[in-house]
């Protein structure tokens, strides 16, 4: 990623301008959650524009984790400081989060109004499979950017199944990654060893 620091004016603005365009339609139309708002962050900053690699925004969604708040409202505003500096993290948020504010404020209005129509019923029964299949994409994704080994793949589930028991998911990040770190140092320092074993033989 660019040095934001060292971005000419001109190439500021359009980097504002661009951050401007992309959350504000990220803002309007992400519908179903965090889960699909990252998919919807991914195909437009990874897949389409190449503003990162997949693996960088992993990197941030996991740091997003680690703090209280809304995951991707938060992996918005990090994108943005990333792209342009500390102007791209409040035009980010801003853009992410306003659009989204006022169409959750009108249709609060508009759902005192008519929350008894029986249609109004049947539209948000209909939002939902849209939804759920949106985060599956997102977890196949980004899973598989996710997981490069066994100790990631072992990892993953360990994690899923202590999150769903109740286990805070702070600490379960923060173990797993420990546990993957060790295990993967461990192995590193075997082969290390084993190498410095058998070369001198293998000279001779």
């Amino acid at each position: 990623m660019t040095n934001n620091a060292q971005l000419e004016p001109k190439e500021q603005r359009s980097r504002l301008l661009e951050l401007a365009v992309v959350f504000s339609k990220l803002g309007i139309t992400a519908f179903g959650g965090p889960a699909a708002h990252i998919a919807m962050m991914d195909d437009e900053v990874v897949k389409r524009r190449q503003w990162m690699s997949r693996e960088q925004l992993l990197d941030l969604l996991g740091i997003t984790n680690l703090i209280p708040g809304p995951n991707s409202t938060e992996l918005a505003i990090h994108i943005g400081l990333e792209r342009a500096g500390w102007m791209g993290l409040l035009v980010a948020g801003t853009c992410f989060i306003l659009p989204a504010m006022l169409i959750v404020w009108a249709l609060a209005i508009i759902y005192e109004q008519y929350q008894t129509v029986p249609q109004v019923g049947w539209l948000l029964y209909g939002v939902k499979p849209v939804a759920i299949a949106i985060i599956l994409q997102a977890l196949w994704k980004l899973g598989k950017s996710a997981i490069k080994n066994g100790q990631t793949l072992g990892a993953g589930i360990i994690v899923v199944v202590l999150s769903y028991l109740g286990v805070n998911e702070i600490l379960l990040l923060l173990l797993a990654g420990l546990v993957v770190m060790l295990i993967s140092g461990w192995k590193l320092a075997k082969t290390i060893a084993m190498r410095s074993y058998f070369c001198p033989y293998l000279v001779l």
